[in-house]
């Protein structure tokens, strides 16, 4: 089985007159820095392992393969597909991250059939699961577009965002099949958005609380380095 990250984009597909493709977000969010996100290694590609850096703020380390990894030894990886480990640098406070499900679906004549598996991951800290971060498509029996829209949440100890795809972008005519990035909302109000097409970013709302910080940064390494598998 072929595992391949759910970001990784098709060259012409989410691309508008040789720029990338940029999803739709609030005006506010808009107005926010980007902090971005970077890899060593071959992060949009079929690499395994990495390590990841987001603005100086946190870094960290991924897995995409449960069979080999041997680094990951703080939390049960045996029954993972994906584990990342992620790190506040100003006071070390550190979380673990354990994922599974997804998979492929198969759409006949506006009917999705298959690959409804959410997609799941257990947020640990200290050797205690402290949260989770789920993400699973949306029931629609009939689609008359061809995004693939997935919606789901984050929850770190009594911190929770709404969380869903993005398919929209003011540089395209239609919606795209696979997202353009990660929604974070509260109710219904944005409150941070994670790129995904082209260069990794994060954006935030200012004055928000470090627990707020560290719950949408959890989800965002979750949505970013989510995978589906493939045949």
């Amino acid at each position: 089985m072929k595992k391949l990250l759910s970001v990784l984009i098709p060259t012409l597909a989410l691309t508008a007159c040789g720029s990338v493709a940029i999803m739709e977000k609030s005006d506010a969010v808009s107005a926010q820095p980007e902090l971005i996100i970077k890899t060593d290694g071959d992060f949009w590609g079929l690499g395994e392992e990495g390590t990841f850096d987001l603005a100086g703020l946190y870094q960290g380390q991924y897995s995409r393969d449960s069979s080999s990894s041997t680094w990951f030894n703080t939390v049960s990886f045996k029954d993972g597909e994906l584990a990342a480990e992620i790190t506040r640098n100003d006071n070390g406070e550190t979380w673990q991250l354990v994922c599974s499900g997804g998979g492929t679906s198969v759409n006949y004549m506006g009917v999705d059939f298959g690959g409804n598996k959410p997609y799941r991951c257990k947020v640990s800290q200290a050797e205690k699961e402290i949260g989770e971060f789920v993400l699973e498509p949306k029931s629609e029996m009939i689609k008359l577009s061809l995004e693939k829209k997935e919606t789901g949440f984050i929850r770190l100890g009594s911190t929770h965002y709404n969380v869903e795809t993005v398919h929209n972008s003011k540089d395209l005519m239609m919606a795209v099949e696979k997202p353009l990035g990660y929604s974070f909302k509260q109710g219904s109000h944005e409150v941070a958005a994670a790129q995904t097409n082209g260069m990794l970013t994060l954006q935030m709302l200012p004055n928000l609380s470090d627990e707020q910080q560290d719950t949408l940064v959890v989800g965002t390494i979750a949505s970013a380095l989510s995978w589906r598998p493939e045949d």
